[in-house]
């Protein structure tokens, strides 16, 4: 913990110090009084983290507000309040907001410890009051991070709060008010699992490769068992080279067990060691000890496979361990290029996709039966119309052959009817099928964070936003690090009038990425006011020149605060930039300034070359009602058979 105790006077120069403790910090808490907000230092430190996008918690003090020198920084982050007379409501605040940011509180800090960490900062003031002051109430919130890994920030500028002896200068975490999140009295599901990834060690690279395959295999294999909640793999990769205890990680993840273990190898063998761990109370349970040549490794996974699940079910049915024992491959070569290929997939970049094809076609190359290579092919080629690598026309066609093909030969592997629902939906405006196959793809993986994800859009496009909803939260359950899911969910809430749930939805994507441009466009939406969504997206530009979608929100927002000019500079600048990129965005551009033939004309377009948002134009996008009603909208939604205009 590093504080600064009224060390810095107005003209100082920062010290490396300080520059130090910023950049190494997970949060700073920024304490705003009347005396702060007119200090230049707090003014630049602020700045200082918001440039390195670090989480920031405002905590005001009294009633002075947020100061102009200020707004920009601290634009659209909720403000906690500590006011004298309600420090327990203030200190209860400040739990919740720092458990949502997986900060949680330290045991056993004692008085010596709280001197080590307040000298980082500079030499204190020689009031004694004032020193006396500065330990008397922000211990009780601030000491409790000091054996975090991560370092936290108090700018703590004392000048309104009055000395109370009664409160004690160490606080253990059972003085804390109960969070909802890190709530001692708030058990973790025990059978909510996540596999964490594997510490690796042998030659590098291979050993690597070894141990990404065997946690994504190992999570696919525990998924579709009853009675379990796998958490999805791009969740639990996060936590790879982690610090964290079992009990944070948990917490983070909602996950009462975790998986985890260490991969060794030499020239012919590889041995895996596995071990289960409460979360709840960081104990260790069953563990086990798998040994086997390099060439059996995918019969080694099976039979570490079967032992966990087992020991996590208290025993396996017939059924549960046949499927257990299948292997979607002979060839432990064309195993490894498919898990080579998923792990550039999820990059989700152009050369990630273009790396994921050429890995996928090699795995099938070593296996033509081999049918999991023929639905990563099937994901990647219909997602890079969504990224703008390739129009729809160039590669839908492949992705949907491939997609049909996995299920030919494998009719039980859920990622083939997702992919195949996701083709339907979003090119074939196969309405009726696409939710068959999505439905299909949930019941042979219950777990499967996709399936549910991409249903979930499918029914908040056809309307069914309560049904919508219910899909999300589930994916959202299962992949809880995801950065999309949540942003999809503030989405759905916003379509659905439930505003303040579409802000909390937005916050917790923020966090992840907080200038994440379809995040950005729910909050711009959510807000009544303009004039902070501005600045917030110019900065957002700045950061990301490229991105067509900040400068349609840009647009909108200048439209909606009555800035027409400005809103048609936008407009101008993202023809001449972005032309082919943003189609239905143009639509809703021309539809803002009244220009609706313009505006029908791009919805044409779209619909013409299979623009993939076309089908989540209801919800995604926002359009004058008196252009909903036309009917020559109503033909255009009527021609990709949208539910919601029923012939």
């Amino acid at each position: 913990m590093w504080i600064d105790q009224m060390g810095i006077e107005g003209a100082t120069m920062w010290s490396q110090e300080i520059v130090e403790a910023i950049d190494e910090c997970k949060v700073l808490i920024l304490a705003i009084s009347q005396c702060s907000t007119e200090s230049e230092n707090v003014v630049k430190e602020l700045a200082l983290a918001s440039e390195r996008r670090k989480n920031i918690l405002p905590v005001c003090l009294d009633q002075s507000g947020i100061p102009k020198s200020m707004e920009y920084q601290l634009a659209g982050i909720q403000r906690v309040d500590y006011f004298e007379g309600k420090e327990e409501k203030g200190i209860e605040a400040i739990n919740r907001a720092l458990g949502k940011l997986d900060v949680t509180f330290a045991k056993n800090v004692d008085h010596g410890q709280q001197e080590s960490l307040s000298s980082r900062g500079h030499e204190p003031n020689q009031n004694n009051l004032t020193k006396e002051k500065s330990r008397s109430v922000w211990p009780k919130v601030l000491i409790a991070f000091s054996s975090l890994a991560v370092l936290a920030i108090a700018l703590y500028l004392i000048g309104i709060i009055k000395e109370d002896k009664d409160i004690p200068s160490a606080l253990r975490e059972e003085d804390y008010p109960e969070s909802p999140k890190t709530g001692s009295e708030s058990l973790l599901d025990v059978d909510r699992v996540a596999v964490l990834p594997f510490k690796t060690i042998g030659t590098q690279g291979e050993t690597s490769d070894l141990g990404y395959g065997l946690v994504s295999t190992l999570t696919n294999k525990l998924q579709p068992l009853q009675n379990l909640t796998i958490i999805a793999k791009e969740s639990s990769k996060k936590f790879g080279d982690t610090t964290q205890s079992a009990k944070e990680i948990g917490q983070a993840l909602r996950a009462g067990t975790l998986i985890t273990g260490e991969i060794l190898t030499d020239n012919e063998k590889v041995q895996v060691n596995v071990q289960l761990i409460d979360s709840n109370t960081d104990t260790l349970g069953w563990g086990g000890t798998f040994l086997d040549s390099k060439r059996n490794f995918l019969d080694l996974i099976n039979e570490i496979a079967t032992d966990v699940a087992s020991e996590l079910k208290g025993g396996l049915e017939a059924a549960e361990i046949e499927r257990l024992a299948q292997k979607a491959t002979e060839s432990t070569e064309a195993h490894t290029e498919y898990q080579k290929g998923r792990r550039e997939w999820n990059k989700r970049t152009r050369e990630g996709f273009q790396n994921a094809i050429t890995h996928f076609e090699k795995a099938i190359s070593l296996d033509p039966e081999y049918a999991n290579p023929r639905a990563g092919l099937a994901d990647t080629y219909s997602l890079m119309p969504a990224y703008y690598y390739a129009p729809a026309y160039e590669v839908m066609r492949e992705a949907k052959s491939n997609a049909e093909r996995a299920i030919e030969l494998n009719p039980n592997l859920a990622e083939a009817y997702a992919s195949l629902a996701w083709i339907q939906l979003v090119f074939d405006y196969d309405w009726l099928n696409s939710e068959k196959n999505f439905k299909k793809a949930i019941s042979l993986n219950r777990n499967y964070a996709t399936g549910h994800h991409w249903y979930g859009l499918f029914l908040n496009a056809s309307g069914r936003e309560t049904e919508g909803i219910e899909f999300l939260t589930t994916a959202f359950r299962l992949e809880p690090t995801s950065l999309i899911i949540p942003s999809n969910l503030s989405q759905a809430y916003l379509k659905n009038n439930q505003v303040s749930l579409a802000l909390e939805f937005y916050e917790i994507a923020r966090n992840v990425s907080p200038e994440f441009s379809t995040n950005l466009w729910n909050f711009v939406r959510c807000q009544e006011k303009h004039d902070v969504s501005i600045e917030i997206l110019k900065r957002a530009i700045i950061g990301n020149p490229e991105d067509p979608l900040l400068r349609r929100a840009l647009f909108w927002a200048y439209a909606k605060n009555g800035e027409t000019d400005k809103a048609k500079d936008v407009m101008i600048y993202s023809l001449d930039n972005f032309r082919d990129k943003m189609t239905l965005g143009y639509a809703e551009m021309y539809a803002a300034l009244g220009n609706y033939d313009a505006a029908l004309k791009w919805i044409r377009k779209a619909i013409s070359e299979k623009a993939l948002p076309m089908v989540f134009l209801p919800i995604s996008y926002e359009f004058p009602e008196e252009l909903i009603l036309d009917s020559r909208f109503v033909d255009l939604m009527k021609s990709i058979n949208n539910p919601l205009y029923k012939l």
